[in-house]
């Protein structure tokens, strides 16, 4: 039997938006998406985090009273959120680090074939 949404309206919290968005975000962070989809998944994430960190800004009043297992819940929440946030960080820091040597061994070789002409140039360099 489903309850109609008046029923739910009185029976909601004023921290579940609050509740919600963090919900959306653990569900976000569960799965890891592929590259052509990351900065995407990336800027959903940010959002929600600005948009909860604006709601406890504006709603602070609701904090301070309001049922301490409903803050105890989001506290443990938001540091699984931290928690994923740092592996996350941790794994984009080690693919940085991984471009940059690319690039940087891509900066020193130096073709010993750039200066002749030709299309047989390789052949230059074979052992014989």
């Amino acid at each position: 039997m489903e309850r109609s949404d008046e029923a739910r309206a009185s029976t909601m919290s004023p921290l579940d938006p609050l509740r919600l968005k963090t919900k959306h975000l653990m569900e976000l962070l569960e799965k890891t998406p592929d590259e052509d989809v990351y900065d995407e998944w990336l800027l959903k994430i940010q959002n929600l985090l600005n948009e909860r960190e604006a709601f406890i800004a504006a709603h602070s009043n609701l904090l301070a009273g309001a049922n301490q297992a409903v803050i105890q819940e989001l506290v443990a929440e938001s540091q699984k959120i931290d928690l994923k946030l740092s592996s996350e960080t941790a794994k984009l820091g080690v693919q940085i680090n991984q471009l940059r040597q690319t690039k940087t061994s891509r900066k020193s070789y130096i073709d010993p074939y750039e200066e002749v002409e030709g299309s047989f140039s390789p052949y230059f360099d074979s052992r014989q």
